[in-house]
């Protein structure tokens, strides 16, 4: 019930030994390696070590993952892989493991060198005819756009820009600056200019410019370019070509076909060696991705001439394990010194522990907040009030049915590579089948629709036990579930609120419970019966007055409560809290009250349910002929949003139910989560 206890191992290990050293305990998983930078930063440390740098071989594997980054992203852009679709998506495919091992990052860059050696000298030469090919298209293609403005111009273009006597741009003026551009020009050149202007064209639908060819002496080129700047002149950027626009404008749409069709045979090309190489160049990608972690490593260790100091936490039950490894990987030279944790509570790491079954469920811890390393875990305590609450709020049995699918597709299929998906799938699978308990406890069969459509009221059959808008075989006026105080519990709607009511109250009991007995553990027996305690013996004050039927009993326990309340607030803050903690016996009404939200929930998925059959049944009987289509329709996606909202919705206030009202009982959280240093193998094994 509580986080995995931990040791603090502390291991200085000989220079040339620690490399192994590094390299066992990041396959291991095991540890997580202490930080010691800050630490060393203490001039009392500082005197004895020193931080040590990231490993040398880092800068190399840098250079390496660029290299092979680089071939992935071509590899990415050029691929042309069969779509996974739905299928693929639902039932991803497990990549298989290539397995490897290396003792040293020599023997690790040596065979990714010689791997990359062979993808590139098969990629390589296609890759840069690619690359040239992409920038002749982007020259081309910004030829073609400067050119077509021209199109209506009779001149060979090899004669535009400097030439030994002239000076002769092309570009495009906007029509109200025509004008003036033709005056300014006139009068800076005196004269000795030309301005041949083409039919306007539209740069964008509010946009109309007119391409212009300006050609003046080689020594007015200066003012002739300011003047165009002043008249916002779009200089046509078009240079070492040779022929009238049009002539250009064909020959560059040749030349753009033919690498069109160059460039799709070379893509051809590089799609067969990506399929053919992908998957090693994504072993290469792991496996530097693993040794850049192990180098970096070195930057939380210690380093003294010949030593280095390593610091980690491990889960005590590993311990023993971790120390052979050390010892094993150093040959020996190496010192181990195990202890308790001497760090304050908030930095020392947390591990859930919890069995395999319940271990999915600690993802809703975490969702919170993982505990503190002192604090319970209340994985295991959350498990069975989730479910119960789940099924009750959602209780349709086809819905339960479809959950469970739903959540078997993500636990055995989409959890096959995401621990995210295998959690949420094992969740809401179990979620399901308590929702078919209790859809089937309940006659809840996709609302009414046996009732409906069947004209079979289940309620009268013997097979529901509840009816939670009526009375059944089992809970009528007749036969009521319960009395209570001369009140009968006879109907639907009043035997799941006395469920809901009764469920909450025995979910806060535990919940305070465990607070009191964490509170008496940690020496505060007042605090314990101020915050816990005196709940328990209201709670059992009223469980009295259900079984003996004596008012009295809850009554008193009501005002002794308030008078408790009214003393932990004057012992907080004086007068007005004391008048304030009177207030807080309302707080805790409400909580117990919170928990009818079962019975709303309830009620809602049932209701909307029932709405979407009548509406259907309406459709049905009112439109000829296709009346029917349409009351499945109506059937398929109203009671399909009706799974999806309520589901939802259930989920929500499932946790609502934990976070708020049970963990407010004994539960702060907050704890630093436990982060092995470990290698990360998806397309590896050793």
């Amino acid at each position: 019930m509580r986080p995995a206890r931990m040791n603090k191992i502390r291991a200085v290990i000989l220079d040339e030994k620690v490399d192994p050293v590094i390299r066992q305990l990041h396959e291991s998983g095991l540890v997580e390696l202490y930080d010691l930078s800050t630490k060393l930063e203490d001039p009392e440390w500082n005197a004895l070590m020193l931080p040590a740098p990231s490993a040398e071989y880092g800068r190399n594997v840098a250079s390496l993952t660029i290299k092979v980054s680089r071939i992935l992203d071509l590899f990415s852009n050029v691929s042309v892989g069969e779509k996974a679709g739905l299928s693929g998506v639902l039932n991803p495919k497990v990549p298989a493991k290539k397995k490897l091992s290396f003792s040293s990052s020599e023997e690790i860059t040596s065979y990714i060198e010689n791997v990359l050696e062979s993808v590139e000298g098969e990629i390589s030469e296609p890759a840069s005819k690619l690359a040239e090919l992409e920038n002749r298209k982007t020259i081309l293609e910004t030829l073609k756009d400067s050119v077509k403005y021209l199109s209506g111009f009779d001149l060979d273009l090899k004669f535009l820009g400097e030439g030994s006597y002239t000076y002769i741009v092309s570009g495009l003026v906007s029509q109200e600056n025509m004008s003036e551009l033709e005056s300014s020009l006139e009068e800076a050149t005196e004269g000795y200019v030309e301005i041949v202007k083409g039919n306007p064209v539209n740069k964008s639908e509010k946009e109309q410019k007119i391409p212009v060819i300006v050609a003046t002496l080689k020594q007015c080129a200066d003012v002739v370019g300011a003047e165009l700047r002043k008249s916002g002149f779009e200089r046509l950027d078009i240079a070492n070509v040779e022929g009238t626009p049009s002539e250009i404008f064909n020959d560059t749409e040749k030349e753009l076909l033919g690498i069109e069709n160059e460039t799709k045979a070379i893509l051809e090309k590089l799609n067969a060696l990506s399929q053919k190489w992908t998957d090693e160049v994504l072993v290469l990608h792991e496996v530097l991705e693993i040794e850049k972690e192990r180098a970096e490593a070195y930057s939380m260790t210690g380093k003294t001439e010949r030593t280095h100091l390593i610091e980690a936490w491990t889960p005590k039950k590993h311990v023993k394990k971790v120390q052979e490894i050390i010892e094993s990987a150093s040959e020996g030279y190496a010192v181990v010194e195990v202890s308790e944790p001497d760090e304050p509570v908030e930095r020392i790491p947390v591990m859930l522990d919890n069995a395999k079954a319940v271990k999915p469920f600690e993802m809703l811890t975490e969702m919170y907040a993982p505990p503190k390393y002192n604090e319970i875990d209340p994985t295991m305590m959350i498990m069975p009030g989730f479910l119960i609450f789940y099924g009750i709020m959602l209780t349709d049995a086809v819905y339960g049915l479809l959950l469970t699918l739903a959540g078997l597709v993500l636990w055995t299929r989409m959890g096959k590579v995401s621990s995210g998906a295998y959690n949420l799938g094992y969740i809401l699978t179990l979620s399901g089948l308590s929702t078919v308990f209790f859809g089937i406890l309940t006659g809840g069969y996709l609302g009414d629709f046996m009732y409906q459509f069947l004209g079979m009221d289940i309620y009268t059959t013997g097979f529901a036990l509840v009816n939670p808008l009526g009375e059944s075989t089992y809970i009528s006026a007749a036969k009521p579930l319960l009395s209570l105080g001369g009140i009968d519990v006879n109907n639907g709607p009043m035997a799941i609120l006395l469920f809901s009511i009764v469920a909450g109250i025995i979910h806060l009991f535990i919940g305070l419970t465990v607070g009191l007995k964490e509170s008496l553990s940690n020496g505060s027996v007042l605090d314990a019966f101020l915050n816990q305690g005196m709940w328990i013996l209201l709670i059992l004050a009223i469980v009295a007055t259900v079984v003996t039927g004596n008012m009295m009993i809850a009554g008193g326990a009501v005002i002794a409560v308030i008078a408790l309340c009214m003393i932990k607030g004057f012992m907080n803050g004086g007068i007005l809290d004391a008048l304030l903690g009177a207030m807080d016996i309302t707080g805790f009404l409400g909580n117990v009250l919170s928990y009818a939200r079962l019975l709303a929930l309830c009620l809602a998925t049932g209701g909307l349910a029932m709405a979407v059959n009548i509406m259907a049944k309406l459709l049905g009987d009112a439109v000829p002929v296709i009346g029917i289509l349409i009351a499945v329709v109506m059937l398929v996606f109203g009671h399909a949003f009706n799974f999806v909202m309520n589901g939802l919705g259930s989920f929500i206030h499932s946790l609502r139910l934990h976070y708020v009202e049970f963990f407010g009982q004994y539960y702060e959280g907050g704890g630093k989560k436990f982060s092995p240093f470990k290698a990360k193998r998806e397309y590896t094994s050793n």
